[in-house]
């Protein structure tokens, strides 16, 4: 089994002898980002103590249990510190880190499933996807929870795709250079997901209604 954080630990472990906590917080995105680039410990803490938990929900809607989620949470802060040098402005770091993570996601899974992602595509499904961009998979109230279970039930290649575009906001364009694959085969991906999903829910809701 894979040993979690063993890389992060090089960076991070030092600081709880010889670094003080409260610097850290105080750091700005700008400190931490000037850090970073320079390799600088505290600056690397900085970063993950600000960002780790956030990042670890995008981690957690990508893997299909916490083993796989604490991996992709790994494996992309050592990316972040690879690449942050590339972030030009403080302002956007968030949003950097939340793209950054995504991506490593859908790379992961490509790299799992030994090349590009191809479905049979159906031309009506790409077209469907293409033009609906209101996901409304109940009549009736969810909570953020029920959701979540519902998406874990879907096979993970349009669980991914449907992640990617419909709650992360990612455009086709940038899901299929991610997966090494074509716009038209991620738009066929959704459109099955977002079937997959009502389907799903219906039960749900129907099982529910019968206890």
């Amino acid at each position: 089994m894979r040993i979690i954080f063993t890389i992060l630990h090089f960076y991070l472990q030092p600081f709880h002898h010889c670094a003080s906590l409260n610097r850290i917080y105080l750091l700005t995105n700008e400190e931490i980002i000037a850090g970073c680039v320079r390799k600088d410990r505290q600056a690397q803490r900085a970063l993950y103590e600000k960002y780790a938990t956030k990042m670890l929900v995008f981690c957690r809607r990508y893997s299909n249990n916490p083993q796989e989620a604490q991996d992709l949470l790994q494996d992309g802060f050592m990316k972040v510190f690879d690449s942050i040098e590339s972030l030009k402005n403080s302002a956007q770091l968030e949003g950097w880190l939340t793209r950054l993570f995504i991506n490593q996601a859908l790379s992961a899974y490509r790299k799992k499933q030994r090349g590009p992602i191809w479905l049979d595509i159906d031309k009506s499904e790409a077209e469907v996807a293409e033009e609906d961009s209101v996901y409304e998979i109940s009549d009736e109230p969810m909570t953020y929870s029920e959701v979540m279970q519902c998406l874990q039930e879907i096979p993970e290649k349009y669980r991914l795709v449907l992640n990617a575009y419909a709650v992360e906001g990612l455009s086709h364009k940038e899901i299929a250079q991610a997966l090494q694959t074509t716009e038209s085969n991620t738009k066929s991906m959704l459109s099955r997901a977002r079937k997959m999903l009502k389907e799903i829910v219906e039960l749900r809701k129907n099982n529910t209604g019968k206890q």
